[in-house]
């Protein structure tokens, strides 16, 4: 098993680009501001999902270890038995930024709303669009 992500998707994840103003980028992640951010993915892509911080806890419902290389991860449930609510982990020790947490939460929200794109640069098209949607709503919001 690798413990890195391939360079392509790696490159990929690092050019997306977050709508948060630049003085803001580069702030810390706490979970309240975290939980908030995910409430608009899931609006945007129109794809519910339970956010966790806790590693193990989000090891224990999936049956999967949490490699400590990822930096986010979604769990839809056996192909037999789908969740209705698909559940995202963070690890907080390697997304330290509100930028990272942007990143991460397009990445893996991409992953709900279009699976069958794996990687491919279609996939983090989609993940830029949902980042650029976060944006417009945060703005309507303010």
């Amino acid at each position: 098993m690798a413990d890195r992500a391939h360079p392509v998707t790696e490159q990929r994840h690092a050019d997306l680009r977050s709508p948060l103003p630049e003085h803001e980028r580069d702030l810390p992640v706490d979970v309240a501001w975290l939980r908030r951010r995910a409430k608009l993915f899931a609006v945007v892509s129109k794809r519910e999902f339970h956010l966790v911080t806790d590693l193990s806890a989000y090891a224990s419902v999936s049956g999967m270890p949490y490699l400590a290389h990822y930096a986010a991860q979604v769990y839809t449930g056996p192909k037999t038995a789908r969740l209705k609510v698909p559940l995202m982990a963070i690890n907080l020790q390697l997304v330290t930024t509100r930028e990272e947490a942007d990143r991460a939460l397009a990445h893996e929200t991409m992953h709900l709303v279009v699976p069958s794109y794996g990687h491919k640069a279609a996939a983090f098209a989609r993940a830029q669009l949902l980042l650029d949607e976060v944006g417009q709503l945060t703005a309507a919001l303010t």
